[in-house]
């Protein structure tokens, strides 16, 4: 469970960098109890695994992955039959709602409305990545997998359905994977000749996901917002309102994109990210000289990304309101890079003064289809208040409050003008406990509004959408 670090905690601050919250759990074995009573203090635990690669599964694995890591290994004389990570729990907007669906919670079932007409193997995504089986009115999700970037976790992923498939005595006619061609689960999925394929747009499942936790058959309005996702245009998405069914959706707002230089070279090196942000709000005349986050980046490398910009050069457009959180974050920060996936989004959402001021300029272009949230505005306003000296807490407050306003003006337009639908709010950004809040708050009592409990927002829960949404588009060809 993910909560607040009490004032003067004794717990190293490198325990949990960048954020005010502990990851905390009690003791839930035998042993877990036997060890905690004969130490008689907390103790700081992983999950025994290098980042980016599976959790160690037998002792000789470990000694030999992580000797020179952890200061002691916790062995055992009985195997590890399947790996399986812990479940992470956060109160957001005043409700418990899971992170990562795993230990504890795999492989409890959920009961769906409508039953799948054929056994379905949903693959999930390429980042925390789990997996979903369907059969008749019953889904269950499969472990949380991580992060699929290396042969060894593409080998757990594979592993694991297996295993899944034989506890279940499910054999999948239908395997549902992400449009994205790069990912590894989308591979997985297309080497497979035992059943029918289903290409699924990953913002479009996101929704479902969280329509399947409620019960609620659709159409909803879905505010999907995420670091990425691949578009059916094939581009970059990530701020994205959608009206959704399980059959289809209809994408009638997204943000103005941010270029990013170098691709996703521009999701580490963030300063690449913040020095588009400006090249588009300025007109091509960014104010580098007057920020203290371009002290830091080596003239050179200002100049090349400079040019692939003028040239279009291996600069691709991205939606998603995660690239945004890296270039404000970045500004703010003074950061030129992130470590692991978020780090400087996660850092500009805590670092947010309480009540800190109202929200900057932003337009929405409503002449083109879909509309377009502008944030440029929202850009030049930031830029010059952090010039002036404010504290990066207050432009940070503003920067959610921005982001807040927007999202309930299109959202309360939309709702208006064309019908009034519930509103699901669904991404790896909701779990940002502020934006989530503001974003409801702002929304008129009138709105019904959606929100995920069982059901990871992010990455990790978009399996069970893309399932049910199999399921729809064969029923419509069938």
């Amino acid at each position: 469970m993910l909560a607040t670090r009490r004032e003067g905690a004794a717990v190293a601050a490198e325990v949990s960098p960048d954020t005010p919250l502990l990851g905390l759990f009690l003791p839930y074995t035998p042993l877990h109890h036997l060890l905690l009573e004969a130490v008689g203090r907390p103790l700081v635990m992983t999950s025994g695994n290098v980042s980016e690669e599976p959790i160690c599964k037998d002792n000789d694995e470990a000694e030999r992955r992580l000797r020179g890591i952890a200061d002691a290994l916790l062995l055992h004389d009985r195997d590890i039959a399947m790996r399986c990570d812990d479940s992470v729990a956060q109160v957001i907007a005043g409700a418990p709602t899971v992170m990562r669906r795993s230990r504890g919670f795999v492989p409890r079932p959920f009961v769906l409305r409508t039953p799948v007409k054929e056994p379905v193997l949903a693959c999930g995504a390429q980042l925390k990545n789990t997996f979903c089986l369907a059969v008749d009115d019953t889904a269950y999700f499969g472990p949380h997998i991580g992060d699929l970037e290396t042969v060894a976790a593409l080998s757990f992923f594979e592993e694991a359905v297996e295993r899944m498939q034989s506890i279940l005595s499910i054999r999948p006619e239908v395997i549902a994977h992400d449009l994205h061609p790069g990912y590894l689960s989308t591979r997985y999925a297309l080497a497979r000749s035992d059943a029918k394929l289903v290409g699924v747009q990953h913002h479009h499942a996101h929704v479902v996901s969280l329509m399947a936790e409620h019960g609620v058959e659709g159409p909803v309005l879905g505010v999907a917002y995420d670091g990425t996702g691949f578009g059916e245009d094939g581009t970059s998405w990530g701020g994205e309102l959608l009206r959704c069914s399980p059959r289809s959706f209809e994408r009638l707002a997204t943000f103005r994109p941010i270029r990013l230089p170098g691709g996703n070279l521009a999701m580490r090196e963030v300063w690449r990210t913040a020095y588009a942000l400006l090249d588009d709000a300025f007109e091509g005349d960014p104010p580098v000289d007057q920020l203290r986050l371009f002290d830091g980046v080596p003239r050179k490398a200002l100049d090349t990304v400079r040019q692939m910009l003028r040239r279009d050069l291996n600069a691709p457009p991205a939606r998603g309101i995660g690239r945004y959180f890296d270039a404000f974050g970045a500004l703010g920060l003074t950061r030129t890079t992130s470590t692991y996936e978020g780090q400087v989004a996660v850092a500009w959402n805590f670092v947010a003064e309480t009540g800190g001021g109202p929200p900057y300029a932003f337009s929405v272009d409503t002449t083109c289809d879909p509309f377009e949230i502008d944030l440029r505005p929202t850009a030049r306003a930031a830029v010059a208040d952090l010039v002036a000296g404010m504290p990066e807490g207050r432009v940070s407050a503003r920067f959610h409050a921005t982001l807040a306003e927007a999202t309930a003006t299109v959202v309360e337009r939309l709702w208006e003008s064309k019908e009034p639908l519930p509103v699901a709010l669904t991404g790896g950004v909701f779990q940002n406990a502020l934006l989530c809040a503001a974003v409801e708050s702002r929304l008129s009592k009138e709105i019904s509004v959606l929100r995920h409990r069982e059901v990871p927002p992010g990455d990790g829960g978009i399996a069970l959408g893309q399932a049910l949404i199999a399921d729809a588009i064969l029923r419509d060809k069938d």
